[in-house]
Order: structure tokens, then sequence, then C-alpha cells
């Protein structure tokens, strides 16, 4: 058991140390919203790489799926696993450039000059009726907005999880998945068809081969046997 701690210990500690550790504990610094979102969606990403070879790995090597249609269910799966990936990062880069936008119209009455003027009388307020030292203007102003700041990133983190997962994967991928499938069965039953007709079409000039060559084998003992009797009744006569 202390061996497997000691062997943890140590592949923790190397990547605890690698550059791309370092630049992701500095992402976290400097932007934690950003940096958690992105951690998120390329876990997501890599489980559902992973689980995509695993599904197809499974597809070519189960017994139970006729041999006719492995390569189809196989297909099926990578294809899936393709368009989730795809779907899931394109919709997290979209959503991420467009949700600060998104959260200035959902909450434009939280947040707009008026509500902020709102806040400083209140605080005023607050302070006045507790007797406590009134609030500056500035110091209020930088609150706010540090406020503002947090429920923005929330509300980004949130939404940009939520389109890829939710959006991306429950919703575009089926829509795209479903009828692509289709092409993808269409296209192979096609081949698969081909394939067939090659192989009879193979299978009868060979027979017809064979036919020629047995027909061209008794037409020639026929006539050696006619020679041989035409020769024979010639001595005959003699």
């Amino acid at each position: 058991m202390s061996k497997l701690i000691n062997g943890l210990s140590t592949v923790m500690s190397w990547y605890d140390n690698s550059k791309p550790a370092v630049k992701l504990g500095k992402n976290f610094i400097k932007n934690p919203s950003k940096a958690l979102a992105a951690a998120t969606v390329t876990s997501i990403v890599i489980k559902d790489g992973i689980g995509c070879a695993m599904y197809v790995t499974q597809s070519l090597n189960n017994k139970k799926i006729p041999d006719e249609k492995r390569k189809f269910v196989a297909a099926l799966d990578l294809t899936n696993g393709v368009l989730m990936i795809a779907a899931q990062i394109a919709m997290f880069l979209a959503m991420r450039k467009y949700s600060g936008k998104i959260f200035d119209k959902a909450f434009n009455s939280s947040f707009n000059p008026l509500a902020k003027s709102n806040a400083f009388s209140r605080f005023r307020m607050k302070a006045n009726l507790l007797g406590e030292t009134v609030y500056k203007k500035m110091e209020i102003g930088k609150e706010y907005d540090a406020f503002k700041k947090k429920a923005n990133e929330v509300f980004k983190f949130v939404l940009d999880i939520a389109a890829a997962t939710i959006v991306g994967k429950r919703i575009i991928v089926p829509l795209i998945a479903t009828p692509l499938a289709k092409k993808v069965e269409k296209r192979m039953n096609n081949g698969a068809e081909k394939t067939e007709v090659n192989a009879q079409k193979q299978s009868t000039d060979v027979s017809m081969q064979g036919n020629n060559a047995s027909e061209q084998s008794g037409a020639a003992g026929q006539n050696l046997d006619t020679g041989s009797t035409n020769l024979l009744d010639k001595y005959r006569q003699k």
C-alpha cells in the first residue's frame, strides 16, 4: 500500500511541476471562470472520446451482432462520438463569445446606470440607519462592479457548459446523427449488394468456364473415338 501511495505521489508531483499544469494554474489565477469552463469541457470531451473508442471496439468484437452488421454499428458509434465531440467544442466556443452579451440583455434591469445609482442610495440609507460611516461613492461603485463581474462569470460558466452538454450533445447531435446514420446504412447496403453481385458474377463465370471446358473435352473425346473407329473399318475392308 505504501508503494502505491509513493508511486501516486511521484506521479502527482511530476504533473504539478509540468508545463501544462503550471500554465493551467496561472490561467485559474488570472481568469478562474474561463479556466474552469475550459477544463470542464475538456474533461467531458476526453471522456466522450474514450467512450467512443470503447464503443467502436466493442461493436467490432461483439459476437452477438451479425457479421454483416458489425461494421455498420461500429461506423454509427464512431460517427456519433465524433459528432458529440465536435458539437460540444463548437457550442462552447460560440457561446463563450456571445454569453456576455446575453447576460447584459437578460439582466439589463438589474445592471444599468439607474440600478447602480439606486444601489448607491440604498447603501447610504442603510449606513445612516446603522449609524455607520457613510460609504464613499467610489467604494460602492467598485463593489457594485465586482459583484456584476462575478455574476457575469457564473452566468457564462453555466451557459457555456449547458450549451455544450445539453444543446450540442443532446439536441444538435441526434438531429444530425439520425439522418446521417440512414445515409451510412444505405451506402453500406449498396456496397454489400455490389459485393454480392460481383461474387455471384465471378461464380457464374467460373461455372461457365468449367462447363465450356467439359464440353470441349467431351467433343475431343468423341472425335478421337470416331477417328479410331473409321481407321479400324478401313483395315477391315482390306
